[in-house]
């Protein structure tokens, strides 16, 4: 039978393919502090520290990495369409009533994809928070004469507040800076639609 080009949930087999039980176990250990399940016996994680440790740092990669792509391709993504808002607004006036529309579903696209980019981005960012601080939690544990800060845990700034905090120099991360780049381009579609909407009125 044909493929139809949907995938729809793993089966058992190929979970257990993807996700071995023993690495399952230990990512499980890994996180919770307890025992790791080996192919054998259970092992300790202080008793392989620095196994621990290599895959802490891992989890801590992946989600720096994961952050920074979203970043990147949010930005872009976003950066389009505002291009293409520009090119249309750049027309000549006379025409400018006819292309109404599809300013109107740029806006909106564009105002979705802020929304959508600012939930992936502050879940992401806390992903990245939980693996650097088991990171150094387990670093701390095998270099105990090296070890490195705790992080500070600081809750997601009010994204209301959020512009104010960056234009007036406030302690913010490359990730609120980020976000205030996001609202930027949101605020930019909402005139836009406001525009749009008491020129039809």
């Amino acid at each position: 039978m044909p493929s139809t080009g949907r995938r729809g949930p793993r089966s058992g087999a190929a979970r257990e393919k993807l996700w071995p039980a023993p690495f399952r176990a230990n990512v499980i250990s890994l996180f919770q502090g307890g025992n790791a399940m080996s192919d054998n016996t259970p092992t300790p994680w202080d008793k392989d520290a620095a196994e621990a440790v290599r895959l802490a740092q891992q989890f801590r990669e992946y989600h720096h990495k994961a952050l920074w792509e979203e970043e990147k391709h949010f930005t872009w993504l976003l950066s389009i369409i505002l291009a293409a808002q520009a090119a249309i607004l750049t027309k000549n006036a006379d025409d400018l009533e006819a292309r109404g529309l599809l300013l109107a579903v740029l806006a909106i696209a564009g105002l979705a994809l802020v929304i959508v980019s600012l939930r992936v981005v502050r879940r992401e960012g806390a992903f990245f928070v939980t693996a650097h601080r088991l990171f150094v939690k387990r670093f701390n544990i095998l270099f105990p004469d090296q070890k490195l800060e705790e992080p500070v845990t600081r809750p997601e700034p009010f994204l209301l507040t959020l512009p104010l905090r960056v234009l007036l120099g406030c302690k913010t991360s490359i990730r609120d800076n980020f976000q205030f780049v996001f609202l930027v381009f949101g605020a930019i579609d909402v005139a836009l639609l406001i525009g749009l909407l008491c020129s039809a009125i």
